[in-house]
């Protein structure tokens, strides 16, 4: 969506589309009367409240947020948010404005990591500040040692049985350190042997803003692209 076509968006429009991109599961609405946007809530996940059991937790949160609205439940027992349509954008940016900062930056990292050819890589949001990258290889986890060979660390693998349990643990602790130094914070990476049914697996737990500089570092060391020579 371009800036021009997210201004001209309705509240109801702008508000799904956050919630979608914020990965809420939540239908919107608009009143009979025009006057109130509808946030029908169908999942458990990504909310700052437990609204499967009753309203209660819905209304609390918007009376602590200082929001002049009110929630109860509809015919499906789903808790439904009645937005005044002056409290709309506020609850908005309350329900999604951390998760879209970690998707973004979740997308971002997925795609330094495909464009640096690391594919079998997969970045999930956990938390509002709590992503994980996620390799699972059953390469003798050569993905993790391209990581670690990507970011300046040649000899990552050397003198590794990377085909044995002892020799994974000890490539999590390299990488952990080379992610470390990429990012210029603590980075935890753990590994785990597979199995017949599921591939060896290394786990890289990021922050935000460890992910975001992480994209840029791997950016950075990817080679520029030929350019063509204006007299071509």
């Amino acid at each position: 969506m371009t800036t021009r076509e997210a201004e001209n968006a309705s509240p109801q429009d702008r508000m799904q589309q956050s919630l979608d991109r914020a990965r809420i599961t939540a239908r919107v609405d608009v009143a009979d009367d025009q006057s109130t946007l509808l946030v029908v809530l169908l999942g458990g996940s990504r909310l700052p409240f437990l609204h499967f059991s009753s309203a209660d937790e819905a209304t609390t949160w918007l009376e602590n947020a200082g929001i002049r609205a009110s929630a109860d439940t509809d015919e499906d027992d789903n808790v439904v948010l009645h937005l005044p349509r002056d409290t709309v954008d506020t609850v908005r940016e309350l329900l999604t404005a951390d998760y879209l900062r970690a998707e973004d930056a979740a997308h971002a990292l997925q795609h330094a990591l495909h464009q640096a050819g690391i594919t079998l890589a997969t970045v999930t949001v956990e938390t509002p500040d709590a992503l994980v990258i996620e390799i699972a290889d059953s390469d003798n986890l050569a993905t993790g040692v391209n990581l670690g060979v990507l970011l300046g660390a040649d000899s990552i693998a050397q003198g590794l049985a990377l085909h044995r349990p002892k020799g994974m643990r000890k490539l999590a602790r390299r990488l952990c350190l080379v992610l470390t130094g990429a990012v210029g914070s603590a980075v935890d990476v753990h590994a785990e042997s597979g199995c017949a049914h599921r591939d060896d697996r290394l786990a890289a737990g990021l922050r935000v803003d460890q992910a975001l500089a992480l994209a840029d570092r791997i950016s950075d060391a990817l080679p520029s692209p030929r350019r063509t020579p204006a007299h071509a």
